[in-house]
């Protein structure tokens, strides 16, 4: 574990720097470190012999220590980004917001379903699952992307944060009918239980009084920043327990922390301490995904599913911001910036696999697709962006 994660932490820096010097996001970066580490696992031998003596030669880099890091570093970037939002302008992208993640997701599952179905000829409950699988947006490269060229506070990162609560939502929707995952009406329950507290401690302001006091009581040494990063685990727990995307729980405690007197107290030491240590990990996690040891019998057919979730995703995303009053430009951004997928389909695809409706062999590959698809639009969607929005403005903290 202590290997793996000095590595990590020191090889993401040299290849920001290397991509930073080149123009382009550092996440791409940070990314290959994972893949690199994949190859690694992959080809090395579990133990080396020299003589009478045996070397264990164990690159773990699926140690439960190293999860937590990587967790804990989409709980900051997303925590980071709701301190970084304006919340008067997120508020106006409530409506467009909503929009746009409900095509997002109606038309990714429909195109999907129709190609799964009617095309690889899968039975209708196949289709249905395997499209849900790639109904879920994370917006967490996307985030870190655009704070890095600085646009995140834009009608575009508005639109796209609201839209990821909103398809999150929808997605779990979704799951909960297609894979009877759970009783519906109690995890409706749940979420609506979560928002209304989301409600009250925004209408009462209850984290800057809490901050407040924090500030003026407690003198430990850090007090605040602890305090803070307690309530983002914490509403990230919340969230979870509501069958919510534990990230939309850290959004909201930074957007309330970003609206409070304390805010220039914390978001800085937050910032050294998440792109020092935590965020690099995350990514470096996600190259991770990467296993070497299924791509061999991989049937590459199912790499026709990835244009076709592009397709859905931006077309959707860009119809609903279009109809919601953005520019084409902007709508188009937005359709590109929904593209990710992380956790969540993770999850669903391995609901899937558990569940037994694809069998072992068609399981396993669909795993495999669903990784392919995070790897590939993790490393896509900072170049399409960059692209859109030319140099960088701030990459500050890449």
């Amino acid at each position: 574990m202590l290997i793996e994660l000095a590595l990590a932490l020191i090889l993401t820096k040299i290849m920001d720097e290397i991509f930073m010097r080149k123009n382009q996001p550092a996440v791409i970066g940070e990314i290959l470190v994972g893949i690199l580490f994949s190859a690694i696992a992959f080809l090395l031998p579990q133990s080396l012999i020299v003589g009478d003596y045996t070397f264990p030669l164990n690159f773990d880099i699926k140690h439960p220590a190293f999860d937590f890091f990587a967790e804990t570093g989409i709980l900051m970037l997303l925590f980071l980004s709701g301190m970084e939002t304006n919340f008067s302008d997120l508020k106006k992208a409530g409506k467009s917001g909503l929009l746009t993640g409900a095509l997002g997701v109606f038309l990714t599952f429909l195109l999907v379903f129709l190609f799964i179905h009617f095309i690889l000829e899968f039975t209708l409950q196949q289709s249905l699952v395997f499209a849900t699988i790639f109904t879920a947006t994370s917006v967490g490269v996307t985030v870190r992307t655009m704070m890095d060229l600085g646009i995140l506070n834009t009608r575009v990162g508005n639109t796209i944060l609201t839209a990821a609560v909103a398809d999150d939502v929808f997605g779990i929707i979704l799951v909960t009918v297609v894979l009877g995952s759970g009783e519906i009406i109690e995890i409706i329950i749940g979420m609506i239980i979560f928002f209304i507290g989301i409600y009250i401690v925004y209408k009462f302001k209850l984290m800057d009084k809490l901050l407040d006091y924090t500030d003026k009581n407690l003198h430990g040494r850090y007090a605040i920043i602890s305090i803070a990063m307690g309530f983002m685990f914490l509403f990230a727990f919340f969230a979870d327990l509501a069958n919510i995307a534990t990230i939309t729980g850290a959004f909201f405690v930074g957007l309330f922390i970003g609206q409070s007197r304390e805010e220039r107290k914390i978001i800085d030491p937050m910032k050294m301490i998440a792109y020092s240590l935590f965020i690099p990990v995350f990514f470096v996690k996600v190259g991770t995904l990467v296993d070497f040891q299924h791509l061999p019998g991989f049937d590459i057919l199912f790499l026709a599913v990835i244009p076709i979730v592009f397709i859905g995703k931006i077309l959707g995303c860009f119809l609903g911001a279009r109809m919601s009053g953005l520019t084409s430009k902007e709508s188009v951004r937005v359709g590109v910036g929904m593209v990710p997928e992380m956790e969540v389909a993770l999850v669903i695809a391995t609901l899937a696999y558990a569940s037994g409706i694809f069998g072992e062999a068609l399981g396993t590959q669909i795993i495999t697709l669903t990784i392919l698809y995070v790897i590939i639009s993790s490393i896509t969607v900072p170049i399409m962006l960059k692209k859109m929005y030319g140099e960088v403005h701030n990459a500050s903290f890449s």
